[in-house]
């Protein structure tokens, strides 16, 4: 078994009038993250770390902010893409 490891990282600004999510669990909290998607950074760091990992980029590049169809989206759906991207490329997660 071949072992690839990865290294994810995300920053986003706090706001106000944002939900604050992290790790896909709502924090309940006065100001949330601002970003295209729900802002998880936690989520964003792992996805970035799996593409790493597989040699794919990044988040950013396949789910772009300028992208109508990932405005406000569960960044835990980014997750499960991510995931069927990996595999469709022969990768799976251990």
């Amino acid at each position: 078994m071949k072992v690839r490891v990865g290294f994810g990282y995300d920053v986003h600004r706090l706001a106000d009038d944002r939900e604050l999510w992290l790790g896909g669990v709502k924090i309940d909290h006065m100001q949330g993250l601002l970003g295209h998607s729900d802002a998880d950074v936690l989520i964003h760091a792992i996805c970035d770390a799996i593409l790493g990992a597989a040699n794919m980029r990044d988040i950013g590049h396949h789910f772009p902010d300028t992208a109508g169809e990932y405005e406000g989206i569960d960044s835990k759906l980014l997750l499960r893409k991510v995931n069927l991207l990996i595999v469709s490329k022969g990768y799976r997660i251990g």
